[in-house]
């Protein structure tokens, strides 16, 4: 069997997120008075023990901190997801502080550090920082949050002119696209080249015996690789993987059909 490279722009998340635990999605406009607001964290493996780290929210007014979450005696779920939200979300394991999650432009950090490290008002530091993502809603550029936190790129939640009813999610290239809500389960990854408004997903995902296709119109090639990057399973499908013979754990999926290449995540019962 072959080893997996991805070349020219296309990364293996596994290689990406060699820190183990990173920031996975994001929603902070969602539909109404904002009852459905959520950050996801991920890990490579499943049950991530999250002692020692914090995650911290910044005002882009001041580009100081507004709010924290302590995550000691925590850990990621079986599939590896973490969610801080709001009550309208499901599989929330931390709720939300009253302060919410603002709109933007602002900014959610992981550090491994200590809650008492970062009292209200803290200014932005890449000293023990592990992920951050700088964020607005059509917000001109934060350059004190982006230079703050060692990042170029500040994500627009309404880039589909869909804010409330769309999130931003990791892709596997390490940026951020806007595609529906998936709290507590894969992204959808959505290739450059294929359109965000139909975007293939896996069903179900943690899979037993069976993945779907769910958004494919055509015949697809499906390789699938273990985290170590060797192909461990090739098929000629048009909507239905048979992944029966995989072994429990992670996978990624890559889809190839028509001029097209999407990355998926899926997790092997």
């Amino acid at each position: 069997m072959k080893n997996l490279l991805f070349t020219l722009g296309i990364i293996s998340p596994f290689t990406l997120f060699a820190q183990s635990i990173f920031i996975h999605e994001i929603d902070s406009d969602s539909p109404g008075l904002d009852s459905a607001d959520f950050i996801e964290l991920s890990s490579s493996t499943p049950s991530f023990n999250l002692d020692g780290y914090v995650l911290v929210l910044f005002n882009g007014g001041d580009d100081a901190s507004y709010a924290s979450y302590d995550l000691d005696g925590y850990s990621t779920n079986s599939n590896g997801y973490f969610v801080i939200g709001d009550t309208g979300v499901s599989g929330v394991t931390i709720s939300l502080l009253s302060s919410g999650l603002q709109n933007g432009p602002d900014a959610v950090a992981l550090y491994q550090a200590n809650k008492s490290d970062f009292p209200a008002d803290t200014p932005v530091t890449t000293t023990n920082l592990v992920d951050a993502v700088v964020y607005g809603i059509n917000d001109a550029d934060d350059t004190g949050l982006l230079t703050g936190l060692g990042e170029t790129v500040q994500y627009n939640e309404d880039e589909q002119n869909d804010k409330d009813n769309h999130s931003l999610q990791r892709q596997s290239d390490g940026s951020f696209k806007v595609a529906n809500p998936t709290p507590n389960s894969s992204n959808f990854v959505l290739s450059n080249r294929y359109s965000m408004k139909n975007p293939i997903s896996l069903f179900p995902n943690p899979a037993d015996n069976w993945i779907q296709l769910e958004g494919l119109n055509t015949v697809a090639s499906v390789a699938i690789y273990a985290q170590t990057g060797q192909r461990v399973l090739t098929q000629t499908v048009d909507k239905t993987v048979d992944v029966s013979s995989l072994l429990p754990g992670i996978y990624l999926v890559e889809i190839s059909y028509r001029d097209s290449v999407t990355l998926h995540k899926l997790i092997k019962k």
